[in-house]
């Protein structure tokens, strides 16, 4: 009778060599999800949905649904790079997932002026105001003239 060390060897090289046929077989979707999301949903379609539904996205069209699961797709991947490359942060779905980096910059970064700027000629110079009895602590959210940090 073998011993149970080597029983317990032989079940051990058993599992790794299942493991690893099992990650061979998938098309690397179900990489990426079990890297950057929850280990019950196994492929990207079925993530999206969830992400639609978690979030409440709509789409216009069928053509703006597949368009938005492949940019989620993507981003999927893009998570899983950096996930590898700095393991102590956290990588996965935000409410962006479905935007391309240039959407994500046009829509959510930068300034939008509630009045049109009257460029160069309608520019007026600022005067130099005075810097003594300034306060030591001073934050433009208190007056009004700045939000506090939102989806981050």
């Amino acid at each position: 009778m073998a011993s149970p060390s080597f029983l317990l060897s032989l079940f051990v090289v058993g599992l790794c060599l299942s493991a690893v046929a099992g990650e061979i077989a998938g098309d690397g979707d179900d990489l990426v999800i079990r890297q950057v999301t929850d280990e019950h949903i196994l492929n990207a379609e079925l993530h999206f949905s969830a992400f639609v539904r978690h979030y409440g996205k709509t789409y216009s069209s069928p053509e703006e649904h597949a368009y938005r699961l492949s940019v989620f797709k993507s981003n999927l991947h893009r998570a899983r790079r950096h996930q590898m490359l700095d393991p102590t942060a956290v990588h996965g779905v935000t409410p962006f997932s479905d935007l391309t980096e240039e959407e994500f910059q046009q829509k959510y970064l930068g300034l939008r002026s509630p009045r049109p700027f009257g460029g160069v000629g309608g520019a007026v110079k600022a005067p130099i105001l005075p810097t003594n009895d300034l306060p030591e602590n001073f934050d433009w959210r208190d007056h009004g003239a700045v939000t506090p940090v939102k989806n981050q």
